[in-house]
């Protein structure tokens, strides 16, 4: 024992600090003096049974101490971040890394480390600065390139993103994530032709369902439906057994028309489906849209009878009221419940029925009794109630349940747009303007409220260059209806733009031929242009269109005076 506790300090000194017992050089010696590998490796050890147990702070300090003994050990340094994130200390990691760096300014693992922490916090701005740093030590690292554009795709900076993939891909075009993220890239930026391209480039160097299915999904949204087919039928080919991929493919075939295949091909998917009777329903829409009723009532019976699902009775509902056998539409549109998807469907088609039988008052009591109860309540059932009193001329009816459902529903825009309408029907203009700011403060892209306030602008001839922007703005939205292209000659009438006055409105003619506001808003640009036969013409065309009074009354009073004009001149 006595020889033990005379050697330990011996056995711990070799344990330790590995006392030699060979002479140092000067150099050794200047190195063991700052550097003792024993010591840092025994708590190194510690700390790491500490972390394994999840006693972190024990951890903690016996990584330190490690570091004390070996300051330039990596692996240490790079363990300490990483259980202070364990920790919970995400600021404490961040301030550590910060200081390891600002002392080793070229080491990469650790400013990766960082810039990965900051990525994952949403600093983008402080991880690009990182990522741009380690790319200056080692640039053609592929990984942070990919991280890089990653984040200035986050940020809307899709140039920058993608030079750095186009660079990348022109030194290792069989890139599968570069592709894959140009193709995103370009899909965010429209760029669809060559999108489809480093897609097609992606799924060729790395065939994957999930990449399948989001390219599929793309072509199906450019209505490249053809490609779209090709992709999801590689899905169906590699695995039969995945009802989706076989349903997609179902779908893309009836959007090409295929009606027959892709009956066909539900003969097969139902053989191993378990959901047979959705299978089944699906094959009775494909008769109904093949316009082969009789097959598609044989299905919809059975379904009818076997199935809790509501859509066959409303299915069946639509047939008979096809075939104005209204009683047994009803009997079946009774029989969807309240909870189904097509319920709303099935109220709106009851109010067809009751106004083809003309019981108005049915209409008012059925949806007076779901407005009454909130759970059954709906946008559409105000829309509908309102349309009745409307037809009933009940204005004031009418604008009090509008007026009620914007307070429900303060988020819908379309109700917001029909209470606007039946506001400038009823001679509240400034009302019905309010309410169509607020239909495009929820809907910015709603083209007919923007439309709307910048032709009532144009008409009264205010606030025109606002008018324009409004209704340039709905014509991008929707380039190929007349009443609004319409809008935009009148607009440019108002500010004396005549020749594209004159353009516009012509457009609106071949999209509207059988509208006569916009043979009478023509024949006042040609009549503004000194086209005075072609104003005259414009102008009969309207007069004839035109049913009420008021309307023929004016345009005639402008036929009248053309005509003593012209005759003049004869």
């Amino acid at each position: 024992m006595t020889l033990l506790r005379k050697c330990l300090p011996v056995i711990l000194c070799l344990l330790l600090c590995s006392c030699s017992f060979n002479k140092p050089t000067t150099l050794e010696l200047i190195e063991e003096d700052s550097i003792d590998f024993s010591c840092s490796y025994f708590y190194f050890l510690w700390g790491s049974h500490a972390e394994t147990s999840e006693r972190y702070a024990e951890a903690l300090e016996a990584y330190q101490k490690a570091l004390i003994c070996d300051s330039n050990a990596d692996y240490i340094i790079r363990k300490i971040p990483i259980l202070l994130l364990k920790m919970g200390e995400t600021t404490k990691a961040i301030d550590w890394l910060q200081q390891a760096i600002k002392e080793q300014p070229d080491t990469i693992p650790l400013t990766l480390f960082l810039a990965n922490l900051y990525a994952q916090q949403h600093k983008s701005a402080e991880a690009i600065t990182l990522y741009d740093k380690v790319l200056r030590l080692e640039p053609d690292n592929e990984d942070v390139q990919l991280r890089l554009t990653f984040l200035y795709i986050q940020q809307d900076q899709y140039q920058k993103a993608e030079l750095i993939l186009r660079k990348l891909l022109k030194k290792n075009g069989e890139n599968y994530f570069a592709h894959f993220y140009l193709a995103r890239l370009l899909n965010k930026t429209k760029s669809y032709m060559d999108a489809a391209d480093a897609y097609e480039k992606a799924i060729s160097i790395n065939w994957s369902k999930d990449l399948a299915y989001e390219i599929a999904h793309f072509y199906t949204t450019q209505k490249q439906h053809e490609d779209a087919l090709r992709i999801v039928t590689s899905i169906t080919k590699s695995d039969p057994y995945d009802e989706q991929a076989s349903l997609n493919r179902i779908q893309t075939l009836l959007e090409l028309n295929r009606n027959d295949v892709a009956l066909a091909d539900l003969k097969q998917i139902r053989l191993l489906s378990r959901d047979k009777a959705n299978i089944d329903l699906i094959s009775a829409k494909i008769f109904l849209r093949k316009k082969e009723p009789e097959k598609a009532r044989e299905i919809l019976i059975r379904l009818s009878r076997n199935t809790e699902n509501s859509e066959p009775h409303y299915l069946l509902a639509l047939l008979f009221f096809q075939d104005e056998k209204y009683t047994l539409a009803l009997d079946h549109l009774k029989l969807i419940q309240t909870k189904s998807d097509v319920f709303e469907e099935s109220i709106y088609l009851q109010t067809r029925i009751f106004k083809k039988l003309n019981r108005p008052e049915k209409i008012a009591k059925l949806l007076q009794k779901l407005l009454s109860t909130p759970e059954n309540r709906s946008p559409l059932f105000y829309a509908l109630l309102s349309s009745l009193y409307q037809e009933q001329e009940n204005n004031p009816a009418a604008l009090a349940l509008l007026k009620e459902s914007v307070k429900i529903y303060p988020d819908n825009p379309q109700l917001f747009f029909e209470y606007g309408l039946l506001l400038e029907r009823t001679g509240m203009y400034q009302q019905a303007i309010i309410n169509m700011q607020k239909v495009i403060e929820i809907q910015p892209e709603h083209a007919e409220a923007l439309n709307f306030i910048g032709y009532t602008w144009a008409d009264n001839n205010i606030h025109l260059d606002r008018a324009l922007e409004y209704i340039k703005r709905a014509v991008e939205l929707k380039p190929e209806n007349g009443y609004i292209t319409d809008s935009l000659g009148w607009v440019y009438f108002r500010l004396g733009e005549l020749e594209k006055a004159e353009a516009e409105l012509e457009h609106a003619i071949e999209l509207e031929p059988e509208d006569p506001h916009i043979h009478a808003h023509l024949g006042d640009v040609y009549l503004s242009l000194k086209k005075k036969t072609k104003a005259l013409q414009s102008y009969k065309k309207a007069y004839e269109m035109f049913k009420d009074e008021k309307h023929r009354t004016k345009v005639k009073n402008k036929i009248d005076v053309l005509m003593e004009q012209l005759e003049q001149n004869l």
